[in-house]
């Protein structure tokens, strides 16, 4: 678990007990920047209710994603604003997936997010640890850790700003840009254009993947949990604690004990199997279909840029279909997953 990796990393830093070549963002750029938001960070991991979804899990909630943001581009309203308010089932709350499969899940469906892409996009972790202690904003800080290498902390985090009823304004969000990580990046070597470049590829992403977290806490609160299963785990053994105490580690005896495994169920494996279905019968379809049906085409002029006009006469375009080929064909329709989310605080699915 990425959670566990920066407990136990941002405690050993801050304890003067972290290895250069586990840490090297504290051991070559140390500040106290830095320092800062690794204390911030680990009392917010310490303090979170933790959610790991499983790589299905993750899928099926990104399904969701789809389905919203094309009615997010047909009505001109942000995505978020489509789910609804929702509410955290934590003060402070750790939802993890992992990205890599999520690329392949999301490649293999065709999602419209892989529309340009030729190979599945996704490396890795991903953590998004989401603060709503302060009363003017809600503080959202994804952490990533790529496959192959070390973690590093986040180059930007965003502040979603409150407005003065006290409500989320997802149209006033501001990027925190971290000083200590652009430091680390100069000494690193990278320009200042490289720098912003990442800040953006950062923000993007956060941005876009934060629907994951929040269509969870929609289905933790929807009458059928949205067809998830929620399963408490172990996140840190008995041997863990043991350990710890024997050498003095004790941020890890203050964070959770246990966290909680997003499975799906029956009624989301079903919703899943039915999208592939769909999705194979349309490339099947596509695969098999000739060219245009024969068809009459009327007299009619053609112009050319150069002014050149050509009068083309009648004729018949197309093929004669083949007796088996449908001309016309008709799937199985997406069934769209709803969530009916309650006006209320969410409840404990402990």
């Amino acid at each position: 678990m990425l959670y566990k990796s920066l407990i136990s990393l941002y405690g050993s830093s801050l304890a003067g007990k972290s290895a250069p070549a586990d840490d090297l963002v504290w051991h070559f750029t140390p500040s106290e920047d830095l320092r800062l938001f690794r204390e911030y960070a680990l009392d917010a991991l310490q303090q979170a209710k933790v959610y790991l979804l499983d790589h299905m899990a993750a899928a099926y909630a990104d399904t969701l994603h789809d389905a919203v943001a094309k009615q997010a581009s047909e009505t001109g309203l942000p995505a978020m604003a489509i789910l609804g308010e929702v509410k955290l089932p934590a003060d402070v709350v750790w939802v993890e997936f992992d990205d890599r499969e999520l690329g392949v899940a999301r490649f293999e469906r065709a999602s419209p997010v892989t529309r340009h892409d030729d190979k599945p996009i996704g490396t890795g972790l991903r953590g998004y640890l989401i603060d709503d202690r302060n009363k003017g904003h809600l503080r959202i800080t994804m952490f990533h850790r790529r496959e192959n290498s070390r973690v590093v902390d986040p180059i930007c985090a965003l502040l979603v700003k409150r407005t003065p009823t006290g409500e989320l304004n997802y149209d006033n969000v501001e990027v925190e840009l971290s000083r200590s990580m652009v430091d680390f990046r100069v000494r690193s070597g990278d320009t200042k254009e490289m720098i912003n470049g990442r800040r953006t590829v950062h923000q993007v992403e956060t941005g876009y993947d934060l629907f994951i977290p929040y269509a969870l806490f929609a289905m933790l609160v929807s009458p059928d949990l949205g067809g998830i299963i929620p399963t408490e785990n172990e996140t840190f053994t008995a041997k863990d604690a043991k350990t710890a105490r024997k050498f003095g580690k004790s941020w890890i005896l203050g964070a959770q004990k246990s966290h909680l495994t997003i499975r799906i169920g029956p009624q989301a494996a079903a919703h899943m199997q039915e999208r592939q279905a769909r999705l194979e019968f349309e490339r099947e379809v596509q695969d098999g279909r000739s060219g245009p049906v024969r068809h009459w085409v009327s007299e009619h002029e053609r112009r050319y840029r150069s002014g050149k006009v050509v009068l083309v006469k009648g004729h018949h375009r197309g093929q004669l279909p083949a007796p088996n080929l449908p001309t016309r064909v008709m799937g199985p329709k997406p069934d769209a997953t709803i969530f009916e989310l309650d006006a209320v605080d969410p409840s404990n699915p402990d």
